[in-house]
């Protein structure tokens, strides 16, 4: 069985490098056409012998019980990284125990949020009015905290001379704190939308979310 193995007969990669988008600037992966969110290189490669590797595992009738048994850094976690997945798994009634050797190389790119954020664009707008802005702080804090998530769709809040104006990446971030903070602060939430130019031939439109006072 070991020589079988070392021939790559029983059990295989279907290729030994792979290639991934990761964003330069918060580290986020692109995995077909999705971005997810890592803390950089390790977190990434986690992501990927986790998440993708298993698929890309070729082996021959009577191997069963397959399985990422770990994985170990063969160089150091950077934009070309050498590891060694470790695959377990049984061939009838023995069971085997081998490392294969892969190469991850990450092309260095932004991801769509952080181009948002470079050239300032936003999805979407809170609008708070007559609310101290000392309590409004404090809440945001801790919804951010509890959900991360809110957080990283945030951009930036700009203080009014009588509110704060939250800027977020998403629609869905921003509706989603909306209606924590109307919870939270009892205020009442307006929606409506303006035309923000055009993406892919049809109109693009921003959400305004305004919260007062009842």
């Amino acid at each position: 069985m070991k020589c079988r193995i070392k021939r790559g007969e029983l059990i295989r990669l279907e290729q030994d490098k792979f290639y991934f988008d990761l964003c330069k600037v918060c580290g986020s992966l692109k995995i077909g056409f999705k971005w997810i969110d890592t803390d950089g290189f390790e977190s990434a490669i986690d992501y990927i012998v986790h998440n993708y590797i298993r698929d890309k595992i070729r082996y021959s009738e009577g191997v069963s019980e397959l399985k990422i048994d770990g994985y170990r850094f063969a160089s150091t976690p950077s934009w070309h990284t050498d590891i060694d997945i470790i695959i377990a798994g049984k061939y009838g009634e023995a069971s085997f125990k081998v490392p294969l050797r892969l190469t991850i190389f990450f092309r260095p790119t932004k991801c769509p949020r952080c181009v948002m954020y470079d050239s300032r664009e936003y999805e979407a707008l809170i609008q708070i009015r007559g609310v101290n802005l000392d309590k409004i702080k404090k809440v945001i804090e801790d919804e951010f905290f509890k959900e991360p998530r809110l957080g990283r769709d945030y951009i930036e809040a700009i203080e009014t001379h009588n509110g704060l104006d939250i800027y977020f990446y998403s629609q869905g971030a921003a509706r989603k704190l909306a209606r924590k903070l109307s919870h939270r602060l009892g205020l009442i939430v307006k929606e409506n939308y303006e035309v923000a130019g055009t993406r892919s031939g049809k109109p693009r439109t921003r959400l305004h979310i305004s919260l007062k006072k009842k």
